[in-house]
C-alpha cells in the first residue's frame, strides 16, 4: 500500500508534467464540480451514481493503480510546495475528465480539517454483476444488516486479505460509496467485488446454486469454528450487524459456528469475527489443496 502522499511510477505509465496544475481553471464553491465533490463527501448523492469522494495522495495513488474512473478533481495548491503530492496531482489531472484549481477558503467549506496543499476528486466505483456467479473459487463473505460505513470498509479490507471470490451485502444500510468506507478499506473497495442482494432469500439461492457450503457467525452458536469445517470446500461465511446479529433467515437450516471468548467480553466487532472465520477457512482451504497435491500420482510424498 503507498505510503501517504507518495508518487510512484509504474511500467508504462504516463509521467504527467505537474506544470499543468498551474493551468487549471479556477472553481468557487457554486461551481458544479465543488459543488458535487461536496455532496459526495457527504454521501448525499443517489445511489446510482455510483461515486466516492476521494481525498490525499495515498488515496489517490490507489485510484490510480486501480484503473478507476475519475470523474472530476479539485486542486488546492496553497503556499507551500509538496513536490511529491504535486506529482500525483498531475498523473490523477491527466486521467480525469476534468479538473479545476480551488482556493483554500473554498477547501475549508466543502472538506473541513483538510489543509493545503489538497488534492480531492469524485471517483467512480467498479460495477460488478448483480448476482453470483457459480464456477468461481472457493471462498465468500456475506454481511447481513451492517450499519456503519466504517465497518462495511473494514470488511471489505478483510475479504481483499483473504482474496474472497465476492462480498455479499444483505439487508445494508450502509453505503459502499460512504468515503468512510473507502477509507477503512484502505481503497480496496475498487478491487473488492460487492454485490449487494434485496432479500436473504436471494442470497442463500444464489450461494446453493454455486455449491457453497454457507457457515454462519452467532455468539449462541453450537459448534466451534475450529471444528466446524470451514474452507474444506466452497465456504461462504455469514456475518451480522453490530447490534442484532443475522437475520433469523440465515439461522435456519445451516451450520451455526462460535468463535469462543476466553475474556470477559461476549463477541468480537464484526470486521474481527470475519478475519477469523476467513483465515481460518483459508488456512483449511491450502491444507485440502496441498492434501490433494501430495496424493496425486507422481507426486512425492
Amino acid at each position: 500500500m503507498p505510503t501517504p502522499h507518495q508518487s510512484l511510477s509504474r511500467p508504462g505509465e504516463t509521467v504527467a508534467d505537474p506544470s499543468v496544475l498551474v493551468r487549471l481553471p479556477p472553481a468557487g464553491a457554486s461551481h458544479d464540480a465543488v459543488r458535487r465533490y461536496s455532496r459526495a463527501r457527504r454521501n448525499l448523492l443517489p445511489r446510482t451514481d455510483h461515486v466516492t469522494a476521494v481525498a490525499g495522495g495515498w488515496a489517490h495513488e490507489v485510484v490510480l493503480g486501480s484503473g478507476a474512473s475519475i470523474d472530476g478533481v479539485l486542486w488546492c495548491p496553497g503556499e507551500r510546495p509538496h513536490p511529491s503530492l504535486e506529482a500525483t496531482a498531475a498523473r490523477v489531472v491527466h486521467r480525469s475528465g476534468q479538473a479545476f484549481r480551488i482556493s483554500e477558503r473554498t477547501l475549508a467549506r466543502i472538506h473541513p480539517g483538510l489543509t493545503a496543499p489538497a488534492l480531492v476528486s469524485v471517483v467512480g466505483l467498479p460495477r460488478w454483476p448483480s448476482r453470483l456467479r457459480s464456477g468461481g473459487g472457493g471462498l465468500v463473505l456475506v454481511a447481513d444488516g451492517i450499519e456503519y460505513a466504517g465497518n462495511l470498509g473494514a470488511l471489505i479490507r478483510t475479504a481483499d486479505a483473504c482474496a474472497v471470490d465476492a462480498l455479499l451485502l444483505t439487508r445494508a444500510t450502509a453505503r459502499v460509496t460512504h468515503p468512510k468506507a473507502f477509507a477503512a478499506s484502505r481503497g480496496t473497495v475498487l478491487t473488492t467485488p460487492v454485490l449487494e442482494y434485496a432479500d436473504v432469500a436471494s442470497a442463500r439461492a444464489d450461494l446453493a446454486a454455486a455449491g457453497f457450503t454457507t457457515y454462519v457467525a452467532d455468539p449462541a452458536g453450537a459448534t466451534s469454528y475450529r471444528h466446524a469445517g470451514l474452507g474444506a470446500g466452497p465456504t461462504a461465511v455469514v456475518v451480522g450487524s453490530e447490534g442484532e446479529g443475522v437475520a433469523d433467515e440465515w439461522r435456519t437450516g445451516l451450520t451455526r459456528v462460535a468463535i469462543p471468548m476466553w475474556g470477559r467480553a461476549d463477541s468480537l466487532n464484526v470486521a474481527a469475527s470475519a478475519a477469523v472465520l476467513l483465515f481460518e477457512a483459508r488456512a483449511r482451504s491450502e491444507e485440502v489443496g496441498a492434501a490433494g497435491r501430495r496424493d496425486r500420482p507422481g507426486n512425492p510424498d
